[in-house]
């Protein structure tokens, strides 16, 4: 009979883990708290939640790499713009599907000694929802972004002509084969006039 572990056992690893990432959160969540607060930005229990899911994200994305906080080849010099920016476009990295994601970058940097040497770099790219999160929470004018489309090569797709101001919608006919080849938004505004705005 095989040996079954005890699960209290376990817990080192995991134990150590939470207690990093607590320590990350200690350093981090507090200096974006007094930023925001001086320069008199509401700090909303959504943002700070986004906040605190993309430090998280963050060390998710270092223990992947194998890189700890304290690295030396670690650029830590993003890590508090990439938060204050979470925290004030309030994108959620554990949305479902996710508005923003972070990758680490090899990058040359100049050193103290001039000399130029390589450093791990954090990035964030804002992907899928978060665009239309953005789009929604400070378009002007905007009323509704609609779902968007997925245009492939092989669908039908007729763009919108105009004859002064009076435009007639694209059409689109889904095949649902080949590469996506552009993306249309549908944005309804608030006098209820509809743009499409669309990305090759």
């Amino acid at each position: 009979m095989a040996e079954t572990k005890n699960p209290v056992e376990n817990t080192g690893e995991k134990t150590a883990y939470k207690t990093t990432l607590a320590k990350i959160n200690d350093i981090y969540f507090p200096m974006i708290v007094e930023q925001l607060e001086d320069n008199k930005i509401e700090f909303s229990q959504y943002a700070k939640s986004c906040t605190l899911n993309a430090i998280s994200a963050i060390n998710n994305v270092l223990d992947t790499q194998g890189i700890s906080w304290n690295d030396e080849q670690l650029d830590r010099s993003t890590v508090t713009q990439i938060l204050l920016s979470v925290a004030t476009l309030q994108l959620n990295p554990t949305a479902s599907p996710r508005e923003v994601y972070f990758q680490i970058r090899n990058v040359s940097v100049k050193g103290a000694d001039g000399k130029q040497a390589w450093k791990k770099k954090i990035e964030m790219g804002i992907e899928g929802d978060g665009f239309d999160s953005l789009l929604s929470r400070f378009g002007r004018n905007v009323k509704t972004v609609q779902p968007f489309w997925l245009v492939r090569e092989d669908d039908d797709f007729k763009y919108p002509s105009f004859n002064g101001l009076d435009m007639t919608p694209p059409q689109w006919t889904p095949k649902g084969k080949g590469k996506v080849v552009r993306v249309v938004y549908p944005i309804i505004y608030k006098d209820n006039t509809v743009n499409y705005h669309i990305a090759e």
